[in-house]
C-alpha cells in the first residue's frame, strides 16, 4: 500500500508518496481502507517541525490526523464495529491507503454523508464538542463567541453551538466576504474584526453582559479583548493559535470576572482520553442531521497534497480541504454545503 510521508531534502521537508507495509490490527483495533482524509493546520506544523517533532533516526512520519473509509478487518476483541462499516476516525497518519486504529475511536459516517464529509467533520466535531460542552460547560441559552468562524473548525463550532441549544451565537472574521457563510451555518451576528478589536461590539450585542463562552481559534492577539468580552464567570477556551501563541493577560480582570481559561488539544491525550471524547460526542449528538453537515471547500486527489497544504497557508479556503486517497475518484455530488 502507499502513504504520503514527510521526508527531508536539501530544500526542506517534502511530501512524498511511498510504499508501506499493510498494518495489522491488534485485538482491540480495526483496519480501515481509507477513501478520504482532510488537511489540517497541524499538518503544516508537523511538516515545519514546530508542533510534533520526530525523533532522530525514526521513520518519516505519515501525514494526516483523520480518515474516513471502510472497515476491512477487525481485531479478535472488537464487538462494536463490523467489516464493511463506513467510518470516520481520528488517527495519526490518516493520509494512507490503509490504517489501523482502536475501535473505540471510530464513528459511523451518517448515511447521507460522503467519505469526504466524514473526513471533513470528524476532527472538528470532536474538538469543538470538547471545547463547548466539556470545557465550556455549555447550557441551553448560553451566549457564545466563536473566533475565526469562517475556518472549517469555526464553522463547525457555530453549527454545534446552535445544535446544543446556545442562545446568541456571535462569529468573528477578518474577511467581510465570509459573513454570509458564517450566518448560513447558524451565527446570529458576525463581527468583522479590525486591529484585533471586537469587545465593544460584543458588549453592544449582549447589552453589556458579555458572552458566557468564548471559543478562540486565533490566540494571543485576541486575548485582551477576549477578557473584556467575557461575562462574569465566563469560560475562555483556547483551541487554535492562528495569530500566535503569546498575548497580554490582565490578571486583575481575570480574577474580577472569575473567568476560567482552558486549553484544548489532542496531542497530550491517551487513546483512552480520546475514546472518552468520542463517547461523549456520540452519546449526545445525532450526526444524521443537515444542521451538522460539514462545509467542504474542495476535494483534491491525494497526489496534490502539497498543493492542498499550500492552499491552506493562503487562508483563502472556506471550510475543509479534503484529499481523496488512493484510487478513489473525488466525489463532488454529495458534499453538503460547498463554500466555493
Amino acid at each position: 500500500m502507499q502513504a504520503v510521508l514527510i521526508e527531508q531534502s536539501s530544500t526542506g521537508p517534502q511530501l512524498v508518496l511511498r510504499e508501506r507495509s499493510i498494518p495489522v490490527p491488534g485485538p482491540t483495533q480495526v483496519r480501515i481502507a481509507v477513501h478520504a482524509a482532510s488537511v489540517n493546520r497541524a499538518d503544516l506544523a508537523q511538516r515545519s517541525d514546530t508542533q510534533m517533532p520526530t525523533v532522530a533516526g525514526s521513520a518519516p512520519p505519515v501525514v494526516g490526523l483523520d480518515a474516513a473509509g471502510d472497515v476491512v478487518e477487525v481485531g479478535s476483541e472488537v464487538t462494536t464495529v463490523r467489516i464493511g462499516d463506513r467510518v470516520m476516525t481520528l488517527v495519526g497518519g490518516g493520509l494512507s491507503e490503509q490504517i489501523v486504529v482502536d475501535a473505540s475511536l471510530v464513528i459511523p459516517i451518517p448515511p447521507a454523508w460522503s467519505y469526504a464529509e466524514g473526513a471533513a467533520a470528524i476532527l472538528g466535531l470532536l474538538t469543538e464538542h470538547n471545547a463547548l460542552r466539556t470545557h465550556g460547560r455549555l447550557q441551553p441559552g448560553d451566549t457564545v463567541l466563536v473566533h475565526a468562524a469562517a475556518s472549517s473548525v469555526g464553522l463547525q463550532c457555530v453549527q454545534l453551538a446552535k445544535f446544543l441549544g446556545a442562545g446568541l451565537v456571535i462569529g468573528t472574521t477578518r474577511d467581510i466576504d465570509a459573513t454570509s457563510l458564517i450566518r448560513s451555518v447558524g451565527a446570529d451576528h458576525v463581527i468583522v474584526v479590525r486591529e484585533n478589536r471586537f469587545a465593544d461590539e460584543v458588549s453592544a450585542l449582549t447589552d453589556g453582559h458579555g458572552v458566557d463562552i468564548i471559543v478562540d481559534h486565533v490566540g494571543g492577539p485576541y486575548l485582551a479583548d477576549n477578557i473584556r468580552s467575557a461575562a462574569i464567570a465566563g469560560r475562555l477556551i483556547s483551541v487554535g493559535r492562528l495569530g500566535g501563541a503569546a498575548g497580554k493577560l490582565d490578571l486583575e480582570a481575570l480574577a474580577y470576572k472569575r473567568l476560567a481559561l482552558l486549553g484544548v488539544t489532542f496531542r497530550t491525550r491517551s487513546t483512552g482520553d480520546k475514546a472518552d471524547i468520542v463517547a461523549a460526542l456520540r452519546a449526545e449528538v445525532d450526526l444524521d442531521t443537515p444542521q451538522l453537515r460539514p462545509v467542504v471547500d474542495r476535494i483534491m486527489p491525494w497526489t496534490e497534497a502539497d498543493a492542498a497544504q499550500t492552499l491552506m497557508r493562503t487562508n483563502t479556503s472556506r471550510g475543509k480541504i479534503v484529499l481523496a486517497v488512493g484510487n478513489t475518484t473525488p466525489d463532488h455530488s454529495n458534499t453538503g454545503i460547498l463554500a466555493r
